[in-house]
């Protein structure tokens, strides 16, 4: 990670910077260990200064996310003996059947809020092709969620950069931590939300009295067989 870094600040200011953007965020999509996010956020941070071109940056990184989500996507799909094997065990077919259930009921809001998320990006892109999530559907929400994220990423290295424009070393260091505090933000009040639904759930369960036979009130005896 450290020689990606170095290498992305050597070439800052030339345009071989926006074809390295473009590379790692499309990696970063099915290769979360590779530090796409962070040179954005760098390169963003050097566009306070006129090193970077923020415009150009931005179209790098919305074709890099774009490119990365796809192939992760077709990845998915092309992971059929893989998803076969999980769908025969019980948890694994437990799990798909909930992540194509919540990928049915609302897609969009997961592909696009999953981008923020550490991690989330590449699950739910490769699970969305594992469970056979429509192409043109993934596509047209994986535009919006790469541009908002492209924006997002370069957003917060030129407030790290304008905050600090004597010094841009530590404009990136702010504009990674605020990205994580964020991403972290976003996944923490998805977790609070989840266990509220789970409760609302549960409540509205304890609150259904359960069925009256059909014959007659409950503890009230009938007649006596034989009786006058």
């Amino acid at each position: 990670m450290d020689s990606v870094l170095h290498l992305a600040e050597t070439l800052m200011g030339s345009p071989w910077l926006y074809l390295l953007v473009l590379a790692l965020v499309a990696l970063d999509g099915f290769f979360p260990l590779v530090p796409g996010e962070t040179v954005v956020i760098a390169a963003g941070a050097y566009a306070v200064s006129g090193s970077t071109q923020a415009p150009a940056l931005l179209v790098a990184a919305w074709a890099g996310a774009l490119t990365g989500d796809l192939i992760s996507h077709h990845l998915g799909r092309g992971a059929g003996p893989l998803a076969r094997w999980f769908r025969r065990r019980r948890w694994g077919g437990a799990m798909l059947g909930w992540a194509e259930r919540e990928l049915t009921d609302r897609g969009g809001m997961l592909l696009i809020s999953g981008r923020f998320i550490p991690g989330g990006r590449t699950a739910t892109t490769l699970t969305s092709g594992i469970v056979g999530y429509p192409r043109a559907r993934f596509l047209g929400f994986a535009a919006i969620a790469g541009l908002l994220w492209s924006l997002y990423s370069v957003g917060i290295g030129m407030l790290g950069g304008l905050a600090f424009r004597t010094e841009p070393l530590l404009g990136v260091a702010v504009g990674i931590g605020l990205a994580l505090l964020l991403g972290g933000g976003i996944e923490a009040a998805r977790v609070l939300r989840r266990k509220a639904t789970r409760s609302r759930s549960r409540a509205r369960s304890s609150s259904v009295s359960p069925r009256q036979p059909r014959g007659g009130r409950v503890g009230v005896p009938g007649p006596a067989p034989g009786g006058t």
